[in-house]
């Protein structure tokens, strides 16, 4: 296995943080259980599922379409096997990358037929299998797709759908011209950055203020119909997936550059996304087109994966951090709630106001099951397998100073050489039901070392104690404890996690406490065709001025909110919608007032997230 990280050479804008090798942290607790799950449950059934994804892709040799599910589920596969440890995993996924190698044409390109955008996700996970075991062949093997590239992109430059894919590729060259160190890279990534979409210029003018389908008239949704030109792009800009992927291109051409036109873009045009377009679930409204940010409207699994990924590559670049709370919130809520109980099936669009899960055209331009749980949909199916394990993989990252860093607070175990020590830290926490957290290190020599731990921006005095010394937070990103380290040293975080109530669609509250959100659970009845409903009284108007109270169980592994409320009856739904939360809800009195119990929001297949403010106040 690989056992070093590599930060940005010159000419590259350098990084403060870079991603251990794949084996560097091990999954623990839950998360490692729900990954279990995965590798048992869809990862091992997805050829059967997904055709293309499997053996039969033409990347190994097969006689089925080369496309992006191939590669997304070996980057699956070869993350999960690091992370649990699972050598037969690992061998499997192996086999299936040196099958790609071994279809690499003389003159570098591969994937019989294979698009340029399938190519970009299959180096991402050419780029994984290298982490996983440092072999120099696979390095080999993308060094000659790029001489490729060197000759194919002068010759017929991207086009069409291939110009709004270059992130992954890009992000591969420089993955390889920091280890090798060969210049004539970055001619190839120059030119990745001048033929494919301009996301950065997208980004600082940023016109989708509205959601985009309201700008698509009824003739060009059908699907038959032809779009003139105009519309074509809207729909390819205008896709939440796209430009959330389109976050880290501008990211990425950042480094490559030096330019703080890219360098910006993606902090202006995340918030941009997030003012217009941000669901109360940390994800964006896009199903799949940018849709506002009414809770009616849905989050797309694939976008909300496509996000994540362009988080985690924004760690890397100057003040990264400050995308972090985004990042856990879309993946505690979002990412948790869109697989079923037993984690057979996904759910493609969800909503944070979601009264009934039934077939049927919910929203512009999705597909008819998008709303259930199954395993019809390959690009949702394929989308969220990587990123449990990627999560996993970014909860501790090296810093250029030679230390480690605390991303994220999930139990797992982080296993690096530094120095001339072999650290081992383990990670002991309820998180994020409990913002108590015990970090215990050990080596097998004394060593200095700082150690960063991220404070959440929801957090309000975190605290540390460590060798009987407590010290403040601050509200600064990182706490950084610099000091020489001894085996068995131990650090206790304590990250308070009071519960707030934040403002989203009109005059609607949504209550949250850490990243989680909460939601009012509606009891749920299925039918045989596996279409969901419910009957449970969702009108209730949040009384924004009392306070919220926490119900945790002895063990602090559950969490409950309380919350008062009155009666919001003039609040109607329609075909199994919830309307838009009513801004103005009808006198009551402090007689009226009754509690409510509030679940996190993964915990719902059907909820209501979002409820109208009401105050006696007013």
């Amino acid at each position: 296995m690989l056992t070093r990280t590599f930060f940005n050479r010159n000419p590259l804008t350098g990084n403060q943080l870079a991603m251990l090798p794949a084996g560097s942290v091990r999954a623990a607790g839950k998360l490692r259980e729900q990954l279990i799950s995965l590798r048992a449950g869809l990862l091992s059934g997805i050829s059967s599922l997904v055709p293309a994804a499997g053996p039969d892709s033409s990347f190994y040799g097969g006689s089925l379409p080369a496309e992006p599910a191939a590669a997304r589920v070996l980057e699956s596969m070869l993350w999960t096997s690091a992370l649990l440890s699972d050598h037969e995993l690992e061998r499997n996924a192996l086999s299936m990358a040196r099958l790609v190698m071994e279809h690499q044409r003389e003159d570098g390109s591969f994937g019989n037929g294979a698009s340029f955008t399938a190519c970009s996700a299959m180096l991402r996970a050419i780029s994984a299998a290298y982490s996983v075991t440092g072999e120099k062949a696979f390095l080999s093997f993308i060094l000659r797709y790029f001489k490729y590239l060197h000759t194919a992109l002068r010759e017929n430059p991207l086009s069409g759908e291939d110009q709004l894919h270059t992130a992954d590729t890009l992000a591969s060259g420089i993955l390889v011209y920091n280890i090798t160190g060969q210049k004539a890279i970055l001619s190839v990534l120059d030119l990745l950055i001048s033929q494919g979409t301009d996301y950065t210029s997208l980004f600082h003018t940023f016109p989708y203020r509205i959601p985009v389908s309201a700008q698509i008239g009824q003739d060009d949704r059908e699907p038959s119909g032809e779009k003139s030109d105009y519309i074509s792009r809207l729909m390819q800009m205008g896709s939440g997936a796209n430009l959330a992927e389109g976050l880290r291109t501008s990211a990425l051409a950042g480094i490559i550059t030096g330019s703080s036109k890219h360098t910006s873009a993606p902090e202006h045009g995340l918030a941009r996304m997030n003012r217009s377009h941000k669901a109360v679930s940390g994800g964006i409204t896009a199903d799949p087109l940018l849709g506002g940010n009414s809770p009616t409207r849905g989050v797309s699994i694939t976008a909300a994966a496509e996000m994540e990924a362009s988080l985690e590559t924004l760690f890397t670049c100057p003040e990264g951090v400050q995308f972090a709370d985004q990042w856990e919130q879309i993946f505690y809520n979002v990412i948790q709630s869109a697989f079923s109980e037993d984690m057979l099936a996904v759910q493609s669009i969800q909503q944070a106001n979601q009264l009934s899960l039934l077939s049927g055209i919910r929203f512009p331009f999705s597909k008819p099951d998008s709303s259930l749980f199954t395993v019809r949909d390959p690009e949702a199916l394929t989308a969220i397998l990587p990123v449990l394990p990627r999560f996993l993989m970014h909860q501790w990252m090296l810093t250029r100073d030679d230390g480690l860093c605390a991303m994220g607070y999930a139990p797992c175990q982080v296993r690096y050489p530094l120095k001339d020590a072999q650290v081992r830290i383990t990670v002991e926490s309820s998180y994020p039901v409990s913002g108590n957290v015990r970090i215990t290190l050990n080596m097998n020599r004394d060593t200095a070392f700082p150690l960063r731990l991220r404070i959440p921006s929801w957090s309000d005095r975190a605290t540390v104690l460590i060798q009987g010394e407590t010290i403040e937070a601050g509200k600064a990103p990182f706490l950084v404890l610099t000091r020489q380290w001894h085996d068995g040293d131990a650090i206790t975080l304590h990250l308070p996690m009071n519960p707030r109530m934040e403002s989203s669609y009109h005059q609607a509250v949504s209550v949250l406490r850490g990243p989680l959100l909460f939601s009012l659970e509606l009891e749920a009845e299925e039918d045989e065709s596996g279409s969901i409903t419910s009957r449970t009284d969702y009108a209730h108007a949040i009384v924004a001025d009392d306070p919220v109270r926490v119900l945790l169980n002895e063990e602090m592994t559950e969490v409950r909110l309380e919350v008062n409320t009155v009666s919001a009856g003039i609040w109607q739904s329609s075909d199994g919608l919830i309307d838009p939360p009513p801004m103005d809800i009808p006198e009551a009195s402090p007689g009226d007032v009754c509690s409510l119990v509030l679940v996190p929001y993964a915990d719902t297949r059907l909820r209501v997230s979002v409820f109208p403010r009401y105050s006696f106040m007013r």
